[in-house]
């Protein structure tokens, strides 16, 4: 589907469901983070957008020249009881010439662009074809890295409110160990993970299943014939291009010069795995380390990444129970905001929203 909408001389605004070749290259070619602070880029941009079970692009064009983009992920979650047709910014990229530094950020915070103009008249106006369809609200949602400048002013200017945090958590070992009670799920046994991780995040916000079960490496961890760990596993890469303070000096100069140390870090061509929908029993917390130790020497990796609610109880727990390994302590994790944009922006629907737990898919990270 494509449907253009708006169009002021050779400039226009399209939304579509189609992947182009110059919207996976703009993606490939942006230097995600902030300036001055982790910069990085994504190298499978294109298989990981097409495993994604609905994703659409807002296009701005000069003629048929793509000015930006912005991806749009659809799920279907749960509000109060109530179907909420959802939707996550996954990417917002723009051509370089539009991207607002440090320097001018201060400049252009009270001036509202033809870009800004159309996004905000989209997000108070538009329907999404889910919504259309099954005649339910939508709400659209975003990560945004707290000292990223340019999604702070986006996020003023189109209305967005925040209403949470999410952090980065990194579990590292230099020689992982695989456990005995470590399982694969056959395909017929996948709905036992979904419906763990179902439960154990029924009460977080924006909490949706569409990524847990969709691949071969779905694993749980047993406990006397009882599943008491589990997610679905992804593998993940990026390019570092810059890493700030202590914690980049190291990573980038001395990590790699260090025999068995040197696997955790490649600055040029890091590896990892993120673990979707990572569900415990509770009083088994100590399972954790078990099974994320276990994933990484199954996948023949080092590090896992994973996202989470630094508000919410599971985090305090895991963290507080699991020895997540020497990069978490040189890593502060990344710390970023949750941005919320309700239908017609009511007040109420943000105020319900912040005391909530929050989930944000872990396939995003890749």
């Amino acid at each position: 589907m494509k449907d253009i909408i708006t169009q002021s001389g050779s400039i226009s605004l399209e939304l579509t469901d189609e992947l182009t070749d110059d919207v996976v290259d703009m993606l490939e070619a942006t230097l995600w983070g902030t300036e001055g602070g982790l910069r990085y880029v994504h190298t499978e941009t294109r298989e990981n957008l097409e495993k994604t079970k609905k994703a659409y692009f807002l296009n701005l064009r000069r003629n048929d020249s793509l000015l930006s983009t912005i991806t749009l992920i659809h799920k279907s979650t749960k509000h109060k009881d109530q179907s909420i047709e959802t939707y996550h910014i996954r990417y917002f990229a723009f051509l370089p010439s539009m991207q607002s530094t440090k320097k001018n950020a201060a400049k252009k915070r009270n001036k509202v662009s033809f870009l800004d103009q159309q996004l905000i008249n989209f997000f108070n106006d538009y329907r999404m074809p889910e919504s259309v369809e099954n005649n339910t609200p939508q709400c659209f949602h975003a990560q945004v890295e707290n000292d990223n400048l340019r999604s702070k002013m986006f996020t003023e200017k189109v209305g967005f409110e925040t209403i949470g945090r999410m952090t980065t958590l990194s579990f590292s070992r230099v020689s992982p160990k695989k456990s005995e009670h470590l399982y694969k799920l056959s395909n017929t046994d996948k709905q036992l993970l979904v419906d763990n991780a179902d439960q154990f995040y029924k009460d977080y916000a924006f909490y949706s299943n569409e990524n847990i079960g969709t691949t071969e490496d779905s694993y749980v961890l047993k406990d006397n014939e009882e599943v008491v760990v589990g997610g679905q596993v992804f593998i993940g890469n990026w390019i570092f291009k810059h890493l700030p303070g202590i914690e980049g000096v190291i990573a980038k100069h001395v990590l790699p010069y260090i025999p068995y140390a040197n696997r955790l870090f490649n600055f040029k061509n890091h590896t990892f795995v993120t673990v979707e929908g990572l569900f415990w029993k509770k009083g088994h917390e100590d399972k954790i380390q078990e099974f994320l130790t276990s994933v990484l020497k199954v996948k023949d990796k080092n590090v896992a990444f994973i996202w989470m609610d630094p508000d919410s109880d599971d985090y305090k727990i895991a963290k507080e129970t699991v020895d997540w390994g020497v990069l978490e302590h040189l890593n502060s994790g990344s710390k970023t905001s949750i941005i919320l944009r309700t239908e017609e922006g009511l007040p109420s629907d943000y105020e319900t929203y912040r005391p909530m737990d929050k989930y944000i898919s872990s396939f995003y990270i890749l």
